[in-house]
């Protein structure tokens, strides 16, 4: 799936996070460079959003890139989505 526009990026990864964290009323605070352990996200949690992504997305994340310091912020998340499809 290719997303069109940067908006609706946006707002399907804020989507799979509402969905895949324990407290999702917190990401009305939280802007797009806020670091996402702040809403509690531990290794279980970013396993679930990691296969969440692969399967909205159709992107897969490379054994390297597994590392919570890449997908801590919202715009990481958009960022590596966005390489990810231009590749294909």
């Amino acid at each position: 799936m290719t997303i069109e526009t940067k908006d609706e990026l946006r707002q399907k990864v804020m989507d799979l996070l509402r969905d895949n964290v324990d407290e999702p009323a917190l990401l009305d605070k939280c802007g797009p460079d806020d670091d996402l352990s702040a809403l509690g996200i531990n290794s279980l949690t970013f396993i679930k959003l990691v296969i969440a992504t692969e399967m909205e997305f159709g992107v897969s994340w490379n054994d390297e890139d597994l590392d919570f310091r890449n997908f801590s912020t919202i715009n990481q998340i958009m960022n590596y989505i966005r390489l990810n499809q231009s590749e294909e």
